[in-house]
């Protein structure tokens, strides 16, 4: 009995200098992740940074003509990305302008009144009673999850009045517009 008592002693002893529980070291370590999430992306380019339309006599414009018009073109290549998923790669185009006797005239703030930029997407000289682009218009470049190809949109732009109201209180001055495509996903 006495080495009974002899053993819980320098256990209680033990457990009080130790403070009353047996502890090993901690260690810890750390696991750091990273990733980079990407829908992918395409390079856009055009084939002219300015479009000249050149001096336009105020007589030249009249009602639902399309004047002067110049072709321009954009280039989607170089791709890239991982199939699938739900979104539509696109380019959108936007840019200032109003809407004039049911067109979209494209202007920038202070171009001659009752005059704008009529752009319309065409492979070769456009009718004036083609759609036309406006502000915040779509290019679709692929179904919803696939990569686009390389491809190129042919443009014209020219000088519009729009109809008969438009076309009857054109000003004189410069006329000037500016358009911007952006490749996203929808």
């Amino acid at each position: 009995m006495r080495s009974a008592q002899r053993y819980l002693k320098t256990l209680l002893a033990v457990m009080l200098a130790g403070g009353g529980a047996v502890s090993a070291p901690v260690q810890a370590v750390t696991l750091d992740f990273s990733a980079v999430l990407t829908n992918g992306t395409c390079t856009l380019s055009l084939d002219k940074s300015t479009l000249p339309l050149g001096v336009i006599a105020k007589s030249q414009l009249r009602p639902n003509q399309l004047v002067a018009p110049q072709p321009f073109t954009l280039s989607v290549q170089d791709c890239t990305g991982s199939a699938g998923g739900s979104l539509k790669p696109v380019v959108t185009i936007a840019g200032t302008g109003t809407t004039q006797d049911s067109k979209w005239l494209f202007r920038n703030a202070g171009s001659a009144a009752n005059t704008g930029i009529l752009v319309i997407q065409s492979a070769s000289v456009p009718d004036y009673s083609q759609p036309e682009v406006k502000n915040n218009s779509v290019l679709s470049l692929a179904n919803p999850g696939q990569i686009p190809v390389n491809q190129t949109f042919t443009f014209y732009a020219g000088a519009s009045c729009g109809g008969s109201t438009g076309c009857a209180t054109v000003a004189t001055g410069d006329v000037t517009a500016t358009l911007m495509f952006t490749f996203l996903y929808q």
